[in-house]
């Protein structure tokens, strides 16, 4: 059987890489419950409403709004459960509002950890050990337990206690100063890559862990560094690195093969990407566009052509700018050349192929009409995840507590103490 069904994991994660591979152990079945401080979804610097700046659809909302993609730009009631990244990365899972470290918030935490088969979480080891949950401390209480921990350097080296964020691993790694283009300096990336691929680094890491633990009956626990999940996707910069220098930055292009490069279409923002790897797909390339000014003797061979780059790409973008960037890439694939239309959101939202395979799905985020969210994109014979909306704030408090045994003095306690919650304080 696929699914993780009578899997529990316990989840102790912030941002992204780890609610991403807490999210997967959702999908798939476990019974995520996901451990969260009454501040972990943010508190409040919102204006009054008849404070804010007007806004109107279309138009880049203020940055104390933008911060929260709030759905159409209402934060509502209660912000804390309409904050669009967080309900994105958060389905399939139970909330615990616990404060750890609050009056009885530690028996809490251990009762949960008795009949838990997973703690994963992303904090740095500082945070692990304040916080009481390495390894050592858990397997103590749950000899069977696995402890998954995606902190950004790995818990040992002179970086283990050095705290992280997506963008400080691109720049760590490397891979920003290979970013950019010949004349410029290091380009951050548009989104935290480090996040996801940390992430799916950490779901793939835990599936592996818990098959460990049925084969031998004990304890695992496994180290991830985010930073070595990233330098993963970047070996031939390593490798060129390591034999030549510092590789060039070379934007869209290639060392290799030329042209290469992404060109502008018909409309604001639209673009197509294409690469001819071969003489053969240059010749196929040339009888698409027709044009005489690249029939020339030198650009035939690969040599030729990465020599003459930038005259070459001149006659790209004009044959490229009278097309839609669809048209011109069904063109290019026809005849066996490498192109595609660079998507944006909107384009993949309405895309017909994710559409006929289901890939997104509508949910109700709390306070909301229902929104379209990216689904599971594995699919299995004869299973498909069930798939549920992110939970508001401590949600599933009373029913977590009571299936530990708390009976309704008890939680009240908890409540009145600050230990669980519902809102973040002051909200």
């Amino acid at each position: 059987m696929l699914e993780l069904e009578g899997v529990r994991v316990l989840e102790l994660s912030i941002a992204w890489a780890g609610p991403l591979a807490g999210r997967w152990m959702g999908d798939l079945g476990a019974d995520v419950i996901k451990i969260e401080h009454p501040t972990s979804r943010g508190l409040s610097v919102l204006p009054p409403v008849g404070e804010r700046e007007p806004w109107v659809w279309g138009e880049l909302p203020a940055q104390v709004l933008r911060n929260g993609i709030f759905p159409d730009n209402e934060p509502g009631e209660h912000w804390w459960n309409r904050i669009g990244h967080f309900n994105k990365i958060n389905r399939n899972k139970r909330s615990l509002c616990l404060d750890i470290k609050g009056p009885g918030g530690r028996a809490v935490l251990e009762a949960l950890v008795r009949q838990a088969d997973v703690v994963l979480n992303n904090y740095s080891p500082r945070g692990v050990r304040s916080l009481g949950i390495d390894h050592e401390t858990l397997r103590a209480i749950n000899p069977r337990i696995v402890t998954v921990s995606l902190s950004g350097f790995g818990a040992t080296g002179p970086a283990a206690e050095q705290v992280s964020w997506g963008p400080i691993l691109d720049a760590g790694s490397g891979l920003a100063s290979a970013t950019g283009y010949a004349n410029s300096g290091p380009y951050k990336q548009g989104l935290a890559l480090p996040d996801a691929i940390g992430g799916l680094h950490g779901a793939v890491a835990i599936l592996a862990a818990l098959w460990e633990r049925e084969r031998t009956g004990e304890a695992v626990h496994v180290d991830v560094s985010q930073l070595e999940t990233l330098l993963s996707v970047g070996g031939e910069l390593l490798l060129e690195a390591s034999v030549m220098g510092q590789p060039e930055r070379r934007g869209n292009r290639s060392a290799t093969v030329a042209p290469q490069g992404v060109y502008r279409c018909i409309g604001p923002d639209e673009w197509l990407a294409l690469s001819i790897g071969t003489d053969q797909e240059w010749e196929a390339f040339l009888g698409v566009l027709g044009d005489p000014e690249l029939e020339l003797d030198a650009y035939r061979t690969r040599l030729g052509r990465l020599s003459a780059q930038d005259a070459i790409d001149v006659r790209i973008g004009l044959w490229s700018a009278q097309r839609s960037k669809h048209i011109a890439m069904a063109e290019l694939q026809a005849v066996g050349v490498r192109a595609g239309a660079v998507m944006t959101n909107a384009d993949l939202v309405e895309d017909p192929h994710l559409a006929e395979r289901g890939f997104f799905v509508d949910l109700d985020p709390v306070d909301h009409r229902a929104l379209t969210f990216p689904g599971v994109p594995v699919h299995f014979d004869g299973w498909s995840p069930s798939l549920h909306s992110t939970p508001p704030l401590g949600w599933h408090n009373r029913e977590i507590l009571r299936s530990l045994g708390y009976d309704a003095a008890a939680i009240s306690a908890l409540e009145a103490s600050g230990t669980i919650a519902d809102r973040p304080p002051g909200a």
